[in-house]
């Protein structure tokens, strides 16, 4: 995988220069939590944790995505507006590219759904897109769209999901992901 490594030298980068120095723009809706992500490509198996914060404006339509470490420091940031997206991490250049898929997979050699995230987070599809749900209506157990399974695990005591498994299967060019997310604190309800 090209720059497969990218999150464990950013890790590294952190450790020995800080995290990054950014600020949250106070956007509508925010999520925070914890990840674990799991890549598997030709036989090989990394895996990486921390915290996340991720935010969406849908009237400056920008989302940001902050990976941070188990302290909880930024140790790196996808903004993505409609014009491009762009990728700050520690010890490195600012990255752009048309969008955040593209700049991931440019980076780190795959991609998250970062576009599109803000709904499934929320236990949506995305709209104007097609989607497989099971039970048909919410609240839903599975969502399938763009690739990639949604499956929630379990819901909070105001209905809303707090534990999120995101699946992709690999292709020739890209690993086979398994994302969890826990979902610790929401600053917009739907």
């Amino acid at each position: 995988m090209r720059n497969r490594h990218l999150i464990a030298v950013v890790a590294a980068a952190f450790i020995l220069n800080g995290c990054v120095s950014l600020s949250t723009p106070d956007l509508e809706q925010s999520w925070q939590g914890r990840f674990s992500a799991s890549a598997t490509f030709q036989g090989k198996q990394e895996n990486h944790s921390g915290r996340f914060n991720l935010t969406h404006s849908e009237a400056q339509q920008t989302t940001i995505l902050d990976l941070k470490s188990a302290l909880g420091n930024t140790i790196a940031r996808v903004q993505q507006t409609p014009d491009q997206a762009t990728l700050n991490a520690v010890g490195s250049q600012t990255i752009t590219a048309h969008n955040a898929e593209s700049l991931l997979l440019q980076t780190v050699g795959f991609s998250v759904p970062v576009q599109g995230l803000q709904y499934w987070i929320n236990g949506e599809t995305v709209p104007g897109m097609i989607a497989k749900t099971q039970p048909q209506s919410r609240p839903y157990q599975k969502i399938e769209q763009n690739g990639w399974l949604i499956q929630y695990e379990s819901y909070d005591n105001n209905g809303l999901p707090k534990r999120i498994r995101l699946q992709r299967r690999s292709t020739d060019t890209t690993p086979a992901l398994s994302i969890v997310l826990l979902i610790s604190e929401r600053t917009y309800e739907p």
